[in-house]
Order: structure tokens, then C-alpha cells, then sequence
């Protein structure tokens, strides 16, 4: 990367995506969400698009795919049905009053494991996210079905946790940052490891009914 890419909107594009690491980052540009760099060339090969570039005022022409506001809903759709997480970044001023680049924040993070959507879901079958601790000699698991809301609290031998985790496919993990675990799918979001402390999750567990505590573990 070179200083004379660095215009403002890249930099505020590449700021932004830096706080949003492996996801595809849909970023509001007036009528379009707008892709750049490897995202681009990620969006052009999943969902069929045109791979354009632009300078957006630099010197060197950045990688660029776009999709339709009014159309982004079924791109998202295809996007997460193979797996991908997404953020949505929105224009958050109005353009007309802006000073210099309008600013711009992702409003929500879209992933298989959190869509809720109907049409989204796969049907006649559970949807599973599984948040899951595979460090130690026994791996402890938290398997949320989104489309009922059930629960269930598992704890199984490291050495059978690619079986049970291949019982429940997952459509997403949720794993402890630096960690691998056996038989993970596309789809693995990290969290930071003290989020999968026993302690915590106890101490969660023997709060008084109304109290909310929000881990890892949900």
C-alpha cells in the first residue's frame, strides 16, 4: 500500500474494514453499496458481478464490485447461504451536510449463524450456532438453535469433538480467538477468550432471574 491510494474515502473505508476483519464489508456509497479490494474480488466471483476499478482520486486504481441498495437484500441473502458474514456500513449524515467525507459506521454484522429471517432459514431442519471451548482434555459446547430458541449445554472428550460437532452442522462457530478445532466449518467467528471462562458462565447461571449477562455463551 502506497501513500497516494490513501484518499479519504479509502482511508475511511480501510479504517473501518481494519475494525471488521473477515467479513465482506457492504459500504454505502449514495445508491450503492460499493466493495473494494479483496472483498470486491471476493463479491465478483460469489455472486456473479462485474469486477470494476476505480482511483476514487489516487494515483492507483483499487478493485471495486457494487451492488443496488434497493437490490442489496437478495446479495446478502446469497452471501450468507454460502457462509460469508457481512457488515453494513451506512452513510450515517446527510451528504448535503457533511464537511469532507461523509461519515459512515457499520449499523449491523449478518452472519449464518444469527439469521433470524424466515426466508433465510434452512427449512425442515435445525439451524445451529455452537459456541465451543476445545481446549483441555473435555470440550464444553453451547448449541443454540435460532429457529426455535432451544438451548443445549454440552460437554463431550476433545477426542470426539469433530463427531459432534458433524451431528449438529453447524451454520456457524464461535470459538476462543487462537484456537483450532477439529471439523469446523466456513463459518467461525472469534471471540476473545475470556469470554469461555467456566467461572464466568457460572456466575452467569446463579444471577438473580432479570439480570442479563452476554458472553460467548449467549
Amino acid at each position: 500500500m502506497t501513500a497516494v491510494t490513501e484518499t479519504p474515502v479509502m482511508q475511511q473505508y480501510r479504517d473501518i474494514k481494519a475494525r471488521h476483519p473477515q467479513t465482506i464489508l457492504f459500504f454505502r456509497m449514495g445508491d450503492f453499496y460499493e466493495m473494494f479490494e479483496d472483498d470486491a474480488k471476493l463479491a465478483a466471483r460469489e455472486l456473479g458481478l462485474t469486477l470494476t476499478s476505480r482511483n476514487n482520486g489516487g494515483a492507483a486504481e483499487v478493485p471495486l464490485a457494487g451492488v443496488p441498495a434497493k437490490a442489496a437484500t437478495e446479495y446478502l441473502r446469497r452471501l450468507i447461504a454460502k457462509g460469508h458474514r457481512v457488515a453494513i456500513c451506512e452513510q450515517i449524515e446527510d451528504p448535503k451536510l457533511a464537511k469532507g467525507v461523509v461519515r459512515r459506521a457499520v449499523v449491523e454484522t449478518v452472519t449464518p449463524g444469527t439469521v433470524l429471517t424466515d426466508d433465510w432459514l434452512v427449512r425442515n431442519r435445525n439451524n445451529y450456532v455452537v459456541a465451543v471451548d476445545p481446549r483441555g482434555s473435555a470440550a464444553g459446547l453451547a448449541i443454540l438453535d435460532v429457529t426455535t430458541g432451544e438451548l443445549t449445554l454440552e460437554v463431550t472428550p476433545a477426542s470426539e469433538l469433530e463427531a459432534v460437532l458433524g451431528r449438529y452442522e453447524a451454520r456457524e462457530l464461535v470459538v476462543p480467538a487462537d484456537t483450532t478445532v477439529p471439523g469446523a466449518g466456513p463459518t467461525v467467528t472469534t471471540r476473545e477468550a475470556w469470554e469461555f471462562d467456566p467461572s464466568l458462565g457460572a456466575k452467569t447461571c446463579s444471577e438473580p432471574t432479570g439480570s442479563r449477562h452476554s458472553t460467548a455463551w449467549g
